[in-house]
């Protein structure tokens, strides 16, 4: 009759009213001042706890995703006036009830109706179970989505474990991925990785790259890592974590705005300080770096310059000036074509005109092979090689998606669409490992357009992806490295701008990252690229002048970033924003003077020398790494001779 009346007064059923409130919601209410509730989910019985909470076992509540703060984020569990699930028929049937000798739970009036149990008004006041995300390893889900385990990151022990009556704790796994909170772990499809703060600000910087392929679960960093998003965990354990950076927690190994050398025995001592120690009383007063000169930028490289420098035989005679011309005003645009092949490592400087046309002779035909190994891959070879397949397909999409703006590829049939596809397919031969990224083509569109030879543009396509290769490896070497890189340099050369980031949780650089993984290809236009590019190319005045320009850029619009007291999604925004309205010159112009500025200074911290190619760091990864490959190239000789030698022993069978 209840029931009835229920249904008659409320229009749904009780089995249905429950359903709906089940369901994970996201909406931004603030049920406690200062919280914001991310997502809540009605229907979740306490399984497992701590002993602090046996008493709540088996008591339905409601679980929900809170934001407390902008880095602090709990799960809290909350049980619903003290309901206890005590159908013993029930209880027998499930195998997921761990206790069945609680006492029996004090009730209201409602739930002694619902539950046919008699009503105690002594019940005592809910109290919440939460833990901030920060603390947990992992969210397990199980049976089959009806129940999800929260394993700890500090000894990997169970925290507690929630069944979902409804039997959707998927949806609020969902929820905690929509957040940024989880993501799937490697080889699990139950398991998921929680992510620390750091890695959360990298994945929106990851999602705002505007790269379609690489925010679809088939993107090529999908394939590789960040599927997983492991890469983001790593990343964020070699950057210097922000709360690290505070005056009471700070690493000295890192405390460049001192801009002091070190002695020996002072850095050792240094490497292991106390954690009570914020300041050493002999410390030296902090040194400023020396005024920043004005620098202009000049001509570009031009036809007669070019003839000069080259000789009877056709010798180019002095390479670095022909570089530090390049470095200053970039290349006349009917010389591209053919200086290009020289700075992206296709042609040899010290080759003779007759070595020069014999090398693209034979770089020609090694290329035509490799294209010619694609071509005759058979229907049925192409069905078994889902490796190949994937990247074939990939490569179609994205040529559709060039640059029409880019006069060589302008209109809708334009036949070097099809070119443009054929040397990323090529590439794909030619680096199967890599194979095809996404992105790619908007590298090579540039290059093609300006050289307009299919071989030629391929081999100068290799040597830029030579150079920008780590970036997309699967070890993350090249991003980690770079991030750190210009985290270092904006300490070192910008204190004011690197303790707001630092202040505000942005001194991790990852608003750069689109910069950084395609060499701003998305920041200008295509003809300023093409002279950056051949800028940097030249390697002048250091290997990692592309930081600079980051700290150029960041440099130039520091001002609107702290008076508007951005925070690192409002950084992020911003920067994404600037896109298309850069000034190259300028950019240059600042860049330079950077560098100038950190080069004529007293005294430089070994990371920073490093970095301006002052001094060499280890090499010991390269030596091993060469190592590696010598004794692989020894190994596959051998395998070469025997089965040369197999082969003729066949032939005399």
């Amino acid at each position: 009759m209840e029931g009835a009346e229920q249904r008659s007064q409320n229009g749904s059923s009780p089995e249905t009213d429950n359903r709906m409130n089940s369901s994970t919601s996201s909406s931004l209410d603030r049920s406690i001042e200062g919280e914001r509730t991310l997502a809540t989910h009605d229907g979740a019985l306490l399984k497992e706890a701590s002993a602090e909470f046996i008493g709540e076992l088996n008591t339905s509540g409601t679980l929900k995703l809170i934001e407390q703060q902008p880095n602090k984020i709990i799960i809290a569990w909350q049980p619903n006036d003290n309901i206890l699930i005590t159908d013993e028929s029930s209880q027998d049937q499930d195998e997921w009830s761990l206790v069945d000798t609680i006492k029996k739970r004090h009730r209201t009036v409602s739930e002694s109706k619902a539950f046919n149990t008699k009503f105690d008004s002594q019940a005592t006041k809910p109290r919440r179970l939460e833990v901030p995300v920060t603390e947990l390893k992992f969210v397990e889900v199980l049976a089959r989505g009806q129940m999800i385990r929260l394993i700890k990151k500090s000894d990997s022990s169970l925290h507690s474990v929630y069944f979902f009556q409804h039997g959707n704790a998927d949806m609020f796994v969902r929820e905690l991925q929509l957040n940024n909170v989880v993501t799937p772990a490697h080889g699990s499809r139950n398991l998921f990785n929680v992510l620390d703060p750091d890695a959360r600000k990298l994945q929106k910087t990851f999602e705002a790259l505007q790269i379609e392929d690489i925010k679809t679960s088939g993107g090529w960093l999908s394939n590789l890592v960040w599927k997983n998003m492991e890469f983001f965990a790593k990343v964020s354990d070699y950057v210097t974590p922000v709360q690290q950076l505070s005056p009471e927690n700070r690493s000295e190994d890192y405390e460049f705005l001192n801009h002091q050398e070190k002695s020996d025995a002072e850095a050792k001592k240094e490497e292991q300080p106390s954690k009570k120690e914020t300041s050493r009383p002999n410390e030296k007063p902090m040194v400023t770096l020396p005024p920043r000169r004005a620098v202009a930028r000049g001509p570009p490289l031009n036809e007669k310059q070019w003839c000069e420098f080259q000789t009877e035989d056709g010798r180019i005679s002095d390479p670095q000036r022909v570089k530090e011309i390049i470095f200053r005003g970039g290349i006349e645009e009917s010389l591209r074509p053919t200086v290009w092949k020289y700075l992206l490592n296709y042609y040899i400087w010290d080759e003779t005109t007759a070595e020069t046309a014999e090398r693209r002779r034979a770089k020609s035909a090694e290329y035509y092979q490799m294209k010619s190994q694609w071509l005759s891959m058979t229907t049925t070879q192409e069905r078994n090689f889902s490796g190949f397949r994937d990247r074939k397909c990939q490569i179609e999409k994205d040529v559709i998606r060039t640059d029409r703006t880019i006069e060589f590829f302008a209109g809708e049939q334009n036949p070097n669409i099809a070119l443009l596809q054929d040397i990323l397919m090529t590439y794909v031969m030619y680096n199967f490992d890599l194979g095809y990224v996404q992105g790619m083509g908007d590298l090579l569109a540039h290059i093609l357009a300006v050289v307009q030879n299919e071989a030629d543009s391929f081999w100068c396509f290799v040597g830029f992806m030579d150079s920008v290769f780590s970036n997309f490896d699967v070890d993350q070497a090249g991003m980690k490295r770079q991030f750190k890189e210009l985290h270092d340099l904006i300490q070192f050369c910008n204190p004011e701008l690197f303790e707001y980031l630092a202040s505000n949780d942005s001194a991790n650089m990852f608003f750069c990252f689109r910069w950084l993984l395609v060499w701003f290809n998305r920041e200008f236009s295509a003809s300023d690229i093409i002279e950056l590019w051949e800028v940097l190319w030249t390697g002048l005045p250091c290997p990692n002048f592309h930081l600079f320009i980051s700290a150029a850029i960041l440099e130039t619009h520091k001002q609107t970033i702290i008076e508007n007291k951005f925070q690192f999604d409002d950084i992020l925004k911003y920067v994404n924003a600037l896109s298309m309205q850069l000034d190259l010159n300028n950019t240059l112009e600042t860049a330079e003077s950077i560098y100038i500025q950190i080069k004529e200074a007293e005294r430089i911290p070994q990371k920073i020398r490093i970095l301006i190619g002052e001094e060499s760091g280890s090499s010991d990864m390269s030596e091993s790494f060469d190592l590696i490959n010598r004794e692989e190239e020894e190994m596959r000789q051998r395998k070469l001779e025997e089965a040369c030698e197999n082969s003729m022993n066949m032939s005399f069978l």
